[in-house]
């Protein structure tokens, strides 16, 4: 029997945990988290769904308390990212693991990026991190008409959380462009540095560019206002593609075809389905679509350093760590 933990019962983790009861194989799982009522709601959203299972789940405030001497097959750790590298480094210490999903911002301390690598390495754990979007079929779909090209890829929209969600769309390009090299520029941001809705963290808004070894672009508008639903565009000089989530909807253009619009209909995959194709094709095929620790890695920290001069720039209070998750 697969073990499997989710540290971390918050409203991410407890959606991996409902993912769980559609994989096919029987699973004994532990959902962790030192919150009572986390661990309530998780329990209550995995009972609600209405399916049969004879997986063995457990929920637990602490990995202490677990006594297993086997393997851990996949551990899923979805706490914040202030306290995420602790969790995997007490992870390692006590247990012997297989793979590893990431939840992301990855952690608030650069040096921990490298001491985690080392800490995967050393222990021979495969590891992942959890930007799904070239999991889905259509940001998927299209690496073909984007592969060995140059191209523009514009996200536009209001208040949609751009320090958190800029991670989703740089790991896209980079999926689309078979290349991870960038530099960012974080001038063009608003000054005001914003409270996040979780305690202790902070948010912004504004436009932030990024620009890719090979002349690929990236561009990101974050309104501070409004209600403006998001809305992501890539093109080059064959192809215009526009997506619009909030509708269900894609527009493409293709030079082959004179530039005439095809409208397409899509379903956004939720996260309590995407872990179950996760989850199957790690057990199955012993690998997944989602990016690869080292290669997240890489395109984390472009980004979230350059973020941190914007705010110690900007703001009364100075950081020596990324507050962001």
């Amino acid at each position: 029997m697969k073990k499997i933990f989710i540290i971390g019962a918050g409203q991410l983790g407890s959606r991996h945990l409902q993912a769980l009861k559609y994989v096919r194989d029987v699973l004994d799982i532990y959902i962790i988290d030192p919150s009572k009522e986390s661990l309530n709601i998780a329990k209550e959203r995995y009972d609600s769904l209405e399916l049969t299972d004879n997986n063995n789940v457990i929920y637990t405030n602490s990995i202490v308390d677990i006594n297993i001497e086997s393997n851990i097959d996949l551990v899923i750790i979805a706490t914040s990212s202030n306290v995420r590298s602790f969790v995997t480094i007490e992870l390692l210490k006590k247990f012997t693991v297989d793979t590893i999903i990431f939840e992301k911002i990855l952690f608030q301390k650069k040096d921990d990026y490298f001491t985690i690598k080392k800490l995967l390495d050393i222990n021979n754990v495969k590891a992942y991190v959890n930007c799904p979007m070239r999991m889905m079929p259509l940001y998927k779909d299209i690496e073909p008409l984007f592969k060995g090209t140059k191209f523009k890829y514009l996200v536009s929209g209001s208040q949609f959380g751009l320090v958190t969600n800029l991670i989703h769309f740089l790991d896209h390009i980079s999926f689309l462009n078979e290349n991870s090299e960038y530099k960012a520029n974080a001038d063009f941001l608003d000054k005001e540095i914003i409270k996040s809705k979780r305690d202790g963290f902070y948010e912004l808004n504004g436009s932030f560019q990024v620009n890719f070894k090979n002349g690929t672009q990236g561009f990101f508008n974050c309104d501070s206002t409004g209600n403006a639903p998001i809305i992501v565009q890539a093109f080059n000089s064959k192809v215009h593609f526009i997506s619009m989530e909030s509708e269900g909807k894609v527009l493409i253009s293709k030079a082959q075809n004179d530039w005439k619009w095809e409208e397409i209909t899509f379903n956004i995959l939720f996260q309590s389905q995407l872990t179950t194709i996760l989850v199957e094709s790690l057990f199955d095929n012993n690998t997944c679509l989602l990016p690869t620790y080292e290669e997240s890695m890489k395109i984390h920290l472009p980004y979230l350093d350059s973020l941190l001069n914007f705010v110690n720039d900007n703001d009364e209070l100075k950081f020596d760590y990324y507050p962001f998750t």
